[in-house]
């Protein structure tokens, strides 16, 4: 990785934290036109007419674009094209709100599906309307030829991911992290669930169970919980309080309620990803930040893991290299302290258990 410049990259890495949280949180519209699109002209082309084309059948309000991808583009290129889609269709006045928000309940579905044919690509934008007459429920289509998909493509790729599979379990769990003595070579493994911390030792035969501390439910229990372990501060955070202990949070541990906190919420919207997970990752590549974004589905679909570079001068987030597929939804997605990687904890929906990965981001000079 390029040593940093100017700023020391700890200070540079939290403000740029702060500036995604506010540009995603206060001020949406302006957040998604400065997303650094990485489409082919013509693909642009194509995009800016879907947006004309809804501009003119309905009037500027709250949307929520959803898209289906029916054809063989790649997850990459698939997050692309939402990402111009919502950009054009700010550019016309229509907001986003992000999910869950109180503006989300009353906005106006968008279903953007990209199929192909033989000779092309096609993509479709529904906007709902009464069943009963077809006039009212218009559709927007654009034809793409496939020949667009290799213009402007990077001269390499100088970002790319790598998982490691490292736990997995029938019960969900919210986050985990590995402890490595370098005076020998066991490890420990901290797995945290809503309920206890789970201690495994390393040995011949993988993982096995050492102990569990419980945490205390100081706090009503939620179906949505959401919790990280930092072993950098020495804390487990949760929403509304957090827990402390020795050594290495592998002892007992004492739980106390603690001041609104948004750093879990907040550090994981990016422009132009509303509804996708994700975080800042340590390091740098190219002179940009480097980050690591899930896909926008729901706990119902699998997802993928995508590397982005980020800049502040201006803000713009471009996806490089290949996307990761993995088996389900990604639940949780945490930075490593003082490492360009992050720990992913995945629902398999095949087999309904939660996975643990390491995600590594490599950057190519």
């Amino acid at each position: 990785m390029r040593p940093s410049c100017g700023l020391p990259l700890t200070i540079r890495v939290a403000a740029l934290t702060i500036l995604l949280g506010l540009f995603s949180t206060v001020a949406p519209t302006v957040s998604h036109a400065q997303v650094t699109s990485t489409l082919p002209k013509t693909w642009n082309d194509a995009v800016a007419k879907l947006g004309d084309k809804v501009a003119a059948a309905m009037s500027p309000t709250a949307v929520a674009l959803s898209v289906e991808n029916i054809s063989s583009l790649d997850a990459l290129k698939v997050a692309a094209i939402g990402a111009a889609a919502r950009e054009q269709l700010q550019h016309h006045s229509f907001s986003l709100p992000t999910a869950n928000s109180t503006a989300a309940q009353s906005a106006v579905p968008l279903q953007l599906t990209l199929s192909e044919s033989a000779g092309g690509y096609l993509w479709v934008i529904q906007i709902p309307g009464d069943a009963t007459d077809a006039k009212l429920s218009p559709t927007m289509i654009v034809s793409v030829s496939k020949s667009d998909s290799t213009e402007d493509e990077p001269e390499q790729q100088s970002l790319s991911l790598e998982k490691r599979f490292e736990w997995k379990q029938a019960e969900r769990f919210l986050d985990f992290t590995l402890l490595k003595n370098p005076a020998s070579s066991e490890s420990t493994l901290l797995v945290l669930e809503t309920k206890r911390v789970a201690v495994y030792k390393s040995s011949s035969r993988g993982w096995q169970f050492s102990r569990s501390t419980p945490i205390p439910e100081t706090v009503p229990p939620s179906r949505d919980s959401e919790g990280t372990i930092s072993l950098k501060e020495g804390k487990i955070s949760f929403k509304g309080f957090e827990c402390v202990g020795d050594p290495d949070l592998t002892g007992v541990v004492q739980c106390k309620i603690s001041p609104p906190t948004h750093t879990i919420v907040d550090s994981t919207r990016i422009p132009g990803l509303p509804n996708s997970l994700g975080t800042l990752l340590y390091g740098e590549c190219r002179g940009e930040t480097i980050a690591v974004y899930t896909g926008e589905g729901d706990w119902t679909q699998t997802d993928f893991l995508q590397g982005y570079l980020v800049s502040l001068n201006p803000i713009s987030a471009v996806p490089v290299g290949d996307a990761i597929q993995v088996r389900g939804p990604v639940i949780s997605l945490q930075s490593e302290p003082d490492s360009s990687a992050v720990r992913a904890v995945v629902r398999n929906l095949r087999t309904g258990e939660y996975e643990g990965y390491i995600v590594t981001a490599t950057c190519s000079h």
